[in-house]
Order: structure tokens, then C-alpha cells, then sequence
């Protein structure tokens, strides 16, 4: 390697290092926030080693020498003068260029030109985009965002954060990303928030979840996140807050909260931690801010909404257009017609499940379908059949017989009627398939059961799954089969258990346990209900 040669790599090194995206002249594009061009053209035929760009426009240059040239005033003198000599088509925040830089690889001096009683200054390393934006006083508040390493970062991640930047500086004020479930949606929320509240005037993010539990979730990526400029955690760089109370320190930049609970915050109502005050019952009207607010309507910069396909933001949606000035970004994996619309239709990436299956991300499936003559025609309680009235809110029964004969719907099964023989049935034929249709190549072993989540229909059909399933698989440990439910107790503690813990084999919930939660062994999902 020449020495020229050696000395471009350790500059281009140094740019790379604060957060300049080193591109030559044939690659650079107006949408690269901050970038060194390599031989940039200037006029008279001259080139310039690297001009320094900021959103588009010129505002620096950097003449590069090797490691054994002086740093002299005759490569001073070369220096400056490219500052003059911008060809008409170059865009530029100010002429003369303001900023000079003279490198050998080893060494960088520095110069503002504007102050005319000014020298050259040795840098211990070279300046950020956003020193270089302070400096110039350029008011964009996205001059300061620094180049984007695709390092740590999957394909779509990396796009995905990307082309968030390029929306939020063309002005967009809501983006939607579409990243398949599993590709990291959570991780890339991270990375974008990072970024913004480390490069831009972006103080104060609210990351809207689901449920509870994903709040909980997502409070620990945040404290795992480490793609930062020192390797620390994000939640030691920024303050990260969980809402649990009405009150937020002042010094928080990251609130996780469920959108049920920042209304409850926003209308002065009671903000406890509890998973079961955040499953409101969805129905058709809106809800009612009122007048006496809590929160100004310019408290959060940035508001991210994870799975923001959902329906219910449809019912809460005044909560988030009270924020009227904030930039609003949207993760799913599943996007509706009104979600798109909402954020007017500016879809910023789109990663399939099919993508991530050929990228490896996520693994393929197969529908293996159980039908039963209930469950596809409905039923019939035959006269004089003995049966058991359960009211249902209080759960007291009473024991009775048919005194004619009675039919019922498919849809009336498990809601208005019981019928404990076809969950039996089902769960039986579930289990006969397990090792001879779904995984015949695996030793027969039912206390290793592929971990498998069963949906059911409400919390008394989860109930009863359970008791049957104890019957179904017998011999088993106590923790085989649990209901992972707001009655069952300490929700984020049985994913917890269900995720890590050998004997907990299959988890029946109806809502709790949804899109986002994150349990990486689970290989069945049995759907008891209508999908």
C-alpha cells in the first residue's frame, strides 16, 4: 500500500469514527445526512480530498497528505483555497467555506476561516456532524444526525431507521414501518430513538405499547440496547421511565406506557401498575379528553406506537391527536387499511414475513386444521340431558336437566354453551397429532411437548382447557399446563416461567399473551377460538 494510500484510510478511519459516511463523488446523493466526498470537483479543474457535506450542502473541506509530508503553510495556503472555488451547481451553507482541515493521518489541524485573526489548531480527533453544525449555526434541526453504520443492524433495520431520518428531514411528520414479527421491531425503536434524542432537539420520546407486559418488555431492551457510540446501555445514556405513576421526573427522555394509562394520566384518573387496568373493554365510542389536561400538548417530541394496527387505537386515537406538534412513527407487522391512513399513507419500509423466512429471520409454518362437527355445524342438548347452569360472574352452578331439546350455534360454543367433550375431543386430537403429523421425526416424549400457546375464547374457556388438558396429558408436572390470564396472577412472571422454564409446556391465555411477546422456544400456536 502507497503511503497515500495508507494515510486516505486512517483519515477516511477518523470521518467514519465521529460520523461522516465517506462516499466518492459517483455515490453521493442529496439525501445522505452527513458526508465526505472523496475528490471532490472544484472549479479550475482542482480537486478537493474530501468536501464536507450537511443535509445537501457544503460546509467544510479536508486536503489529505501522507503520513511524511509536513503539515506546511504551502498545504495550508492549497487548502484554503479550494474554499473559494465551489463549482455554481454546489449548494452550500456558506462562501467562502467556512471550515478547513489539513490531515496526514496522524495528525489533524483545523481552522475557521471566518475569524480572520484565527490558526490552525491540532485536534485530538475529528469533529461530529453535530459540532460541525453548532459551529456553523446552521438551524436545521437535523443537520447534527451522523452517519448510519449498517454494523449490528439486520438489513431491514437498518433501512428501516434510515428511511425514518429521510422522512422526518423532508418534513413528514408520520411515518408507519412494516416489519415482519420477530425481525426486531422493538430493537429498531431503540436505534431510532437513540439517534434522534443523541443527534437532534428531540428531548422526550413516548413509546406507546399494547399491554403491560410489552411495557415491561420493551423497559428491557431498552436497558439491553448497547448500539451506542460508547457501548453503554441506553437506559445509562438516557433516562428511561415505565409510567406507573402520575408523576414523570423531569429528567425522563423515554416513557413506556399503554395508551390506556396515559389517558388515565392525561384526565388526572388513578395510574397504578396493574396489567388488569390497562385490558379495557374495546367498543365503538370514543372516549373524552376534557378540558383540564395534565400534560401540555407539546410534551413528547417523538411518539412511537408499537403494534399500532391494533383497534383500539382507533376508539384512543384523541389521546395521540392531543399531541398535535409531535412526530409520530408506527411498528407493525400487520397493517390495516385505517392504519396506513393515519399515517397518511407514508410507509417508510415494508418487510414481509416472507422476507424475513429467505433472510432466516423467521422460520417458515404449516396449518394443521382440527375440525370437529360442533365446532363447523353447532350442536344439540338433547330432552332430559343433565346439565350444569353456571352463572357466569358470580360462578355459582346449579345442576339441571333438559327439559326439551335444544340446538346451538357454532358461534354460541364456549360462550353461551359449554360442551366439555368437544374440548376433550380437540385436545385429544391435538395430541395424537404431535408426534405423528406435526413432528414425526422427533422421539415420542409428551413431557417435552413442543411449547405451545393455546388461544382460547375468554378466561372461563381458558379455565376449563386447562382442567381438561391436565386430563389429557396425565403424569405430567404441576406446571405442565397453566393459564397465563389477568386472573391467573403475576402475568409478566408466568411468561417469564413460560419462556425459560423446561416444564411449563403449554400456556392457554385469550388476549395477554399477543403479538410482540417475545418467547423464542414456543414452536405451536392452537387457536380455540375464531382467528
Amino acid at each position: 500500500m502507497l503511503p497515500e494510500e495508507k494515510a486516505r484510510l486512517d483519515i477516511d478511519r477518523k470521518l467514519q469514527g465521529a460520523g461522516w459516511e465517506v462516499v466518492d463523488r459517483k455515490h453521493y446523493s442529496p439525501t445522505l445526512s452527513a458526508v465526505a466526498i472523496t475528490e471532490g470537483i472544484l472549479k479550475s479543474n482542482l480537486e478537493a480530498d474530501y468536501l464536507l457535506f450537511i443535509e445537501g450542502k457544503a460546509i467544510g473541506v479536508i486536503e489529505a497528505k501522507r503520513a511524511d509530508i509536513p503539515l506546511s503553510e504551502t498545504v495550508i495556503k492549497q487548502a484554503e483555497n479550494y474554499t473559494y472555488k465551489l463549482l455554481k451547481w454546489y449548494q452550500y451553507w456558506q462562501k467562502p467555506l467556512p471550515f478547513v482541515y489539513i490531515s496526514n493521518g496522524k495528525e489533524i489541524l483545523f481552522r475557521d476561516i471566518r475569524d480572520a485573526n484565527s490558526s490552525y489548531q491540532l485536534l485530538l480527533q475529528m469533529h461530529t456532524p453535530k459540532e460541525v453544525a453548532k459551529m456553523a449555526g446552521i438551524k436545521n434541526e437535523f443537520a447534527g444526525l451522523s452517519y448510519l453504520s449498517p454494523k449490528g443492524l439486520r438489513k431491514c433495520q437498518f433501512e428501516a431507521v434510515t428511511e425514518l431520518e429521510k422522512s422526518f428531514r423532508r418534513g413528514e411528520k408520520r411515518a408507519l414501518m412494516v416489519l415482519a414479527t420477530g425481525a426486531g421491531k422493538t430493537f429498531t425503536a431503540c436505534m431510532a430513538a437513540y439517534r434522534l434524542l443523541s443527534y437532534t432537539p428531540i428531548r422526550r420520546v413516548l413509546f406507546l405499547v399494547d399491554r403491560n407486559n410489552l411495557g415491561k418488555q420493551a423497559e428491557g431492551e431498552f436497558g439491553t440496547f448497547r448500539l451506542t457510540e460508547t457501548g453503554e446501555p441506553f437506559n445509562t445514556i438516557f433516562a428511561v421511565e415505565r409510567l406507573k405513576s402520575p408523576d414523570i421526573p423531569p429528567e425522563t427522555n423515554v416513557v413506556i406506557s399503554t395508551i390506556q394509562r396515559l389517558f388515565a394520566m392525561l384526565t388526572g384518573g388513578e395510574v397504578e401498575d396493574d396489567d388488569e387496568r390497562d385490558d379495557f373493554q374495546e367498543n365503538e365510542s370514543e372516549i373524552t379528553l376534557g378540558d383540564d389536561l395534565k400534560l401540555p400538548a407539546d410534551y413528547f417530541d417523538l411518539i412511537i406506537v408499537d403494534e399500532c394496527h391494533r383497534s383500539i387505537y382507533g376508539r384512543w386515537q384523541k389521546v395521540l391527536n392531543y399531541f398535535s406538534s409531535v412526530r409520530i412513527v408506527g411498528l407493525t407487522a400487520t397493517p390495516a387499511p385505517e392504519t396506513k391512513a393515519f399515517f397518511n399513507d407514508n410507509l417508510i419500509v415494508n418487510y414481509t414475513l416472507e422476507d424475513s423466512i429467505a433472510d432466516e429471520i423467521n422460520v417458515s409454518y404449516r396449518v394443521y386444521r382440527i375440525k370437529t362437527r360442533v365446532t363447523e355445524e353447532g350442536g344439540v342438548i338433547e330432552q332430559d340431558e343433565k346439565i350444569t347452569e353456571i352463572t357466569k360472574y358470580t360462578g355459582e352452578t346449579k345442576s339441571l336437566v333438559a327439559e326439551k331439546e335444544t340446538e346451538y350455534l357454532k358461534t354460541e360454543l364456549d360462550r353461551s354453551v359449554v360442551n366439555p367433550a368437544q374440548i376433550r375431543l380437540v385436545l385429544e386430537e391435538f395430541k395424537n397429532a404431535i408426534y405423528t403429523d406435526l413432528y414425526p421425526e422427533r422421539e415420542p416424549n409428551f413431557a417435552y411437548t413442543p411449547k405451545t400457546l393455546i388461544f382460547a375464547k375468554d378466561d372461563a374457556h381458558a379455565t376449563r382447557i386447562v382442567e381438561i388438558a391436565k386430563e389429557v396429558f396425565p403424569g405430567q408436572t404441576e406446571d405442565f399446563v397453566q393459564k397465563i390470564t389477568y386472573s391467573a396472577g403475576d402475568s409478566s412472571e408466568l411468561i417469564r416461567k413460560f419462556r425459560n422454564e423446561k416444564t411449563f409446556r403449554i400456556a392457554v391465555t385469550v388476549n395477554l399473551v399477543a403479538t410482540g411477546t417475545d418467547i423464542r422456544p414456543l414452536e405451536i400456536l392452537l387457536f380455540m377460538r375464531d382467528v
